[in-house]
């Protein structure tokens, strides 16, 4: 078996049969070199069914129904039924592009000594597409310090090449070696609640040894403005400093464990101070001035202006260079490192301004 595919489903009743069907359509010449598992995570609405009915139809296909225990557990999950050499993670409510599977297994097949497989893919907003492409030109990374460069990337991608305009930390453009994860003792992080992709990535990165990156687009990531990932969130907040605490841990270990110079260090922790600043810049919109956030405007400003005194707010505010952050959210870290509550609400309001043109 050369490659198993991953995917975690929940309430996508109106997009998992788009995903289905284009592994299905893409995988033409690989019939029998390929597996796909599917994990109901204990999904309410008809996207369990609608998965049996194509394992019914494909043998390459099953299903697991579990109880609901987030996407973090539900990949996990997938990853212990896996019997592929490699792994590859689908989000259910996106879909495959053209050959995507055939093109992966040809890619693994010419790769035998890398432990990622990294490529393109597009973004489709409505019926917009635009191409996701992550670098110029194909690339191998082996040297440690370009392979560290990647993982900070993982958390804040311009730390990488500033000329870079899409997210590294996606797991669905990146292709694992099984092995290699479980020698590593590598997996989703099932404690958190939001980042846990990110965290992985960054993980993962960190252990490898080679990467390969293919500018091939294997995927179609579907933005949906009213998703779920962008409804309001009581608690984001309180999500996010449990993805900065085991970060801070990971570090901790990481620099005892291995050799790394006073740069790298400075760099990875300016990428975790720029990352902060960002998800905050996010809490803005899910969590502090969402319409259904009950507070008034004055206490939502009061609680703003905490948060920026609290830990580890007020270190990455202060401690994250102006160099390193993108144009916008430079002047989050100056109103921020201000503790200028109702500048925070006014970046939120012309923001949410430019969103809706």
């Amino acid at each position: 078996m050369q490659l198993s595919i991953i995917i975690p489903v929940y309430k996508v009743e109106d997009y998992i049969d788009k995903c289905l069907q284009s592994i299905v359509d893409g995988s033409r010449k690989s019939v029998g070199k390929f597996e796909v598992i599917i994990v109901d995570d204990g999904s309410p609405d008809r996207s369990g069914k609608i998965a049996d009915s194509f394992a019914q139809k494909y043998s390459f296909m099953r299903v697991i129904h579990k109880q609901n225990a987030g996407v973090a557990a539900a990949r996990n999950t997938g990853m212990e039924e896996a019997c592929g050499e490699w792994l590859y993670f689908v989000d259910s409510d996106d879909w495959l592009g053209q050959n995507a599977v055939d093109i992966i297994c040809e890619r693994a097949k010419q790769t035998l000594d890398a432990d990622i497989l990294f490529f393109d893919a597009w973004q489709n907003v409505g019926e917009e597409q635009k191409p996701w492409n992550h670098f110029s030109k194909e690339c191998v990374w082996e040297e440690k310090e370009d392979i560290r460069r990647l993982q900070r990337g993982m958390l804040y991608f311009p730390m990488v090449d500033k000329k870079l305009k899409v997210p590294l930390a996606a797991p669905w453009d990146k292709v694992y070696r099984r092995s290699f994860l479980a020698e590593k003792d590598i997996c989703f992080q099932s404690g958190l609640k939001v980042l846990d992709d990110m965290v992985f990535n960054m993980e993962a990165f960190g252990a490898a040894s080679r990467i390969v990156y293919y500018k091939d687009k294997i995927y179609h990531y579907r933005y949906v403005p009213d998703s779920i990932t962008n409804q309001y969130k009581a608690k984001r907040l309180e999500q996010d400093c449990a993805v900065w605490k085991y970060l801070r841990s990971y570090m901790d270990s990481a620099w005892q464990q291995e050799d790394w110079s006073n740069q790298e260090k400075e760099a990875f922790l300016q990428a975790y101070y720029c990352r902060i600043v960002k998800s905050f810049s996010i809490c803005t919109r899910l969590q502090f001035f969402h319409k259904n956030n009950p507070m008034g405007l004055s206490k939502q400003i009061q609680y703003v202006k905490k948060v920026l005194r609290s830990e580890p707010y007020y270190e990455a505010f202060h401690k994250a260079r102006f160099r390193n952050a993108e144009w916008r959210l430079k002047v989050m870290l100056l109103v921020g490192r201000l503790r200028f509550g109702y500048g925070v609400y006014m970046l939120y309001i012309g923001q949410s301004c430019m969103g809706r043109k």
